[in-house]
């Protein structure tokens, strides 16, 4: 990302932010991504999920995009997809979302029964 960036403001922050403190960049670049599949997968936060999602492949197209070797298209079809799941977000018949909004849904007609 240094040699290849789009801006030089992103390659001066790689090579003078993220690259000295690589020790505490790389887990948290690590945990982001694990969480963010486990989220989908789930069910759970679909929506904040994707959103991180998008911005990571993002800023790895920018990064990456003139590098050698790289195919620039892997990082906007991500983009594709994670927006795929930021518009019609998964997770309202399965997983964790639906568990919630059935469980908020039954909390809310419980309260406009005793209020009505």
């Amino acid at each position: 990302m240094v040699e290849h960036a789009s801006t030089q403001l992103q390659s001066d922050l790689v090579r003078d932010i993220v690259l000295p403190n690589i020790a505490v960049f790389g887990p948290l670049v690590y945990a982001i991504e694990v969480a963010i599949a486990v989220s989908l997968t789930l069910g759970l936060l679909t929506r904040l999920s994707s959103v991180l999602g998008v911005l990571m492949a993002i800023n790895l197209w920018l990064g990456l995009y003139s590098a050698p070797g790289e195919w620039p298209w892997t990082y906007m079809f991500l983009v594709v997809i994670e927006l795929n799941y930021l518009l019609d977000p998964p997770g309202r018949s399965l997983g964790v979302d639906a568990l919630v909004w059935r469980r908020a849904g039954a909390s809310r007609s419980r309260v406009l029964a005793l209020v009505a």
